[in-house]
């Protein structure tokens, strides 16, 4: 009868040994797909702004060389649209995470949750399962940041669009100068 009661210790001691191991190496696995979104998503989005920028002509210098005009203001909308695209696609990216890990089942309930992450509109604690949640917050961390960056993209993109209407033509001839696309050879002496 002794001998019955201490293997009924012994058993349940490793189950619990077991299971704090579980969770640890849960947490560890979340950390790390956690730190992988960084880069991942970090590098989906430079590559995605620097291709709309060369694709499209969008660099600094082109766009200093547009007027403000109907066209122009449809190229912000042009511009708006694909930055849309490039979030869904970072957002279908953990999407992704979710479905392969387990985490979601279906396809449409993975990218809402992922969006609602990514956007930081309220996902709730209680839409991830165990072992997941601080991936989610993590995305939210990652949206935040990649929506932020793509604000200041557009931001500037615009701002080059109508630093042309305002200037003079000594302001043009010196902000040539400035960024050594001036001409007549006196790219190097640039005037303060």
């Amino acid at each position: 009868m002794a001998r019955r009661g201490a293997d009924r210790k012994g058993p349940s001691r490793g189950r619990r040994v077991q299971r704090v191991r579980r969770e640890t190496l849960s947490l560890g696995l979340e950390l790390l797909i956690s730190a992988l979104m960084v880069p991942v998503l970090a590098l989906t989005h430079g590559w995605g702004l620097m291709g709309m920028s060369r694709m499209f002509n969008l660099t600094d210098d082109a766009l200093l060389h547009k007027r403000m005009s109907a066209k122009s203001i449809s190229l912000v909308g042009f511009m708006a649209m694909l930055l849309f695209a490039l979030h869904a696609l970072e957002v279908a990216l953990v999407a992704c995470v979710y479905l392969a890990g387990g985490a979601i089942h279906q396809v449409e309930q993975a990218l809402v949750v992922s969006a609602s992450y990514y956007t930081t509109t309220g996902a709730g604690s209680d839409t991830l399962p165990d072992g997941w949640r601080l991936i989610g917050h993590a995305e939210s961390l990652l949206g935040l940041l990649m929506i932020g960056w793509s604000t200041a993209y557009l931001v500037r993109k615009i701002d080059r669009l109508q630093e042309r209407e305002g200037a003079t033509a000594e302001e043009l001839r010196r902000r040539r100068l400035r960024t050594g696309t001036g001409f007549g050879g006196h790219e190097d002496v640039a005037e303060e």
